[in-house]
């Protein structure tokens, strides 16, 4: 399915053209491929992680910083029931930043954020 997302997304973002809609894109597509199993397609969570809407992912919740370090880092299991948050290294620093952008504007775009 990640695949799918991803031709979608990349189709969608050569339609565009204004930067700012690709680079959206562009966190999208990287999200989809590399988070979207565990998070959702649309960030609601799955079996195997949680949402990625949920209040403790908000900005005052969770700093840029801290995302990315979990990212990269990994995370133990402290909140949920799904064991710890793999480490993802093959991301860099600027598809880290794209994930996010995509990541903070979806929840910006939410009108709920829940919670646990």
């Amino acid at each position: 399915m990640a695949v799918v997302v991803t031709v979608a997304l990349a189709t969608a973002a050569g339609a565009c053209g204004a930067d700012a809609n690709n680079a959206g894109d562009r966190g999208a597509a990287i999200y989809g491929v590399n988070c979207a199993s565990c998070h959702g397609a649309a960030l609601e969570g799955t079996d195997r992680g949680p949402s990625l809407l949920d209040r403790v992912y908000a900005l005052d919740q969770l700093s840029d910083d801290e995302f990315h370090r979990a990212v990269r880092n990994g995370v133990e299991e402290t909140r949920w029931d799904f064991g710890p948050m793999p480490a993802n290294g093959g991301l860099g620093d600027e598809q880290i930043d794209a994930v996010l952008g995509f990541v903070r504007a979806s929840q910006g775009a939410t009108a709920t954020v829940t919670s646990p």
